[in-house]
């Protein structure tokens, strides 16, 4: 092989596994991306809720104090 063969080879060989880099990397942001998105969604349907038990629970005590 000669020298330029063997260069061309090199380059390539670099420019795949950067390639595979930036791969890995973008899907990486991908599923940072989604869990963050879920973690949100479920924040904003679990909390209203837990904040309405709690003032379920507040007004129970409330009641069982008075009652």
């Amino acid at each position: 092989m000669s020298d330029i063969q063997a260069r061309l080879a090199d380059i390539n060989r670099r420019s795949a596994e950067a390639q595979a880099a930036r791969d890995r990397q973008f899907w990486s942001i991908v599923a940072y991306v989604w869990i963050v998105a879920i973690a949100v969604i479920i924040a904003f349907y679990s909390i209203p809720r837990a904040q309405a038990v709690l003032h379920q629970q507040y007004l129970a005590q409330q009641e069982s104090r008075h009652g």
